[in-house]
């Protein structure tokens, strides 16, 4: 497979570019949200009740999108058989989950002084079983691809994703990996959606308006489910807001101009390899403004964490393509002959 930049995609009809915009758009809210984590487990954020409102209203959203973006993904690879998208799927998400699990682990535990949540090598060892940190959504996407070469009748597949569902939400405190039982609804919902979700047109007016709409229709959603169910962004009281915040992105991310928001394809592009590398890299930024003395402002070390989240990764990606070790590090497939798009977060493993 060969890789194509932001631009090739652009200029490609048969590239649906309002799929990056989307990956763009969730993956610079994944990075916010971990950014503004970390800030608060290390003191720099004091705000609590404004920052559980931040993360539940991001996480209500943001991840589910994801699942659903993979599960339309997997309705065209699919089609070349079960062996093949498997095989690619262990190339693109399996590999890199355990190679970056094992590099990030180590990274933490060598900074152990300096990180909010320590690693120990009794965790790296429990990797098969328990990701750590952000690895848990590859673990948890890799299930969901396993499940569907598996299953290939729909209604088994709807069956299988309410049965998740209703299990998480009797779950008390569920382990990260958990959540691929709330987060497979929407994979299935992806992996079954018409096929005009992705190649529909939006009539620009009427667009606009219908995304003011879901958008004032997001917004009562998480006013009203946050006030009065608290803040539990996977509850099943949250499924509305969940349902308005993916569509709104959605419809959103086809409505943007390609030619105007080239940026926001290139970062829906390297998503992968910014998922991999924002928590090293806004952690890192963190640390290093900690000892420069910067003043602890919550506001600039979430801008400027925020930004170095997602553009040093972006620059380590055209580095390492450039030297050629994408592949190697699991941040690329490996090249065939018919060129394909390199993989992002949503579609790892998909091509």
């Amino acid at each position: 497979m060969t890789e194509r930049t932001a631009t090739q995609n652009l200029q490609d009809p048969a590239r649906h570019v309002w799929v990056d915009h989307a990956r763009g758009i969730g993956i610079i809210l994944v990075v916010l949200g971990h950014v503004l984590g970390g800030l608060y487990n290390s003191g720099l954020f004091p705000h609590e009740t404004l920052l559980r409102w931040i993360v539940y209203t991001l996480y209500t959203f943001h991840m589910p999108m994801f699942f659903f973006l993979a599960g339309l993904n997997a309705q065209h690879s699919l089609r070349r058989g079960a062996g093949a998208f498997l095989t690619g799927k262990i190339t693109t998400i399996a590999y890199p989950y355990v190679l970056w699990s094992l590099i990030q682990g180590s990274i933490v535990m060598v900074m152990a002084r300096d990180a909010n949540i320590p690693i120990t090598a009794a965790d790296l060892a429990a990797i098969w079983y328990r990701p750590i940190g952000q690895f848990w959504f590859l673990y948890a996407l890799m299930l969901c691809h396993i499940v569907a070469c598996i299953v290939n009748r729909e209604a088994i597949m709807v069956g299988l994703a309410i049965a998740g569902f209703v299990i998480f939400s009797w779950l008390h405190d569920p382990p990260d990996l958990a959540l691929t039982l709330h987060h497979f609804a929407f994979y299935v919902v992806g992996r079954y959606a018409p096929r005009a979700v992705i190649s529909a047109a939006v009539p620009r007016l009427s667009g606009w308006l219908a995304w003011l709409g879901l958008l004032v229709a997001f917004a009562l959603a998480i006013a009203i489910d946050g006030s009065q169910f608290g803040l539990h962004a996977n509850g099943v009281t949250a499924l509305p807001a969940s349902i308005f915040g993916i569509a709104a992105v959605i419809l959103l991310s086809k409505l943007l101009d390609p030619r105007w928001h080239r940026w926001l394809a290139a970062v829906g592009t390297t998503s992968m390899t910014i998922y991999i590398l924002h928590i090293l890299a806004g952690s890192g930024t963190r640390i290093v403004m900690l000892k420069l003395h910067v003043p602890p402002s919550p506001w600039l070390y979430l801008l400027i964490g925020t930004a170095a989240g997602v553009l040093l990764p972006m620059l380590a990606h055209v580095v390492l393509r450039r030297l050629g070790l994408l592949t190697a590090l699991g941040l690329a497939p490996p090249q065939t002959r018919a060129p394909q798009a390199e993989p992002s977060l949503a579609a790892s493993g998909a091509k």
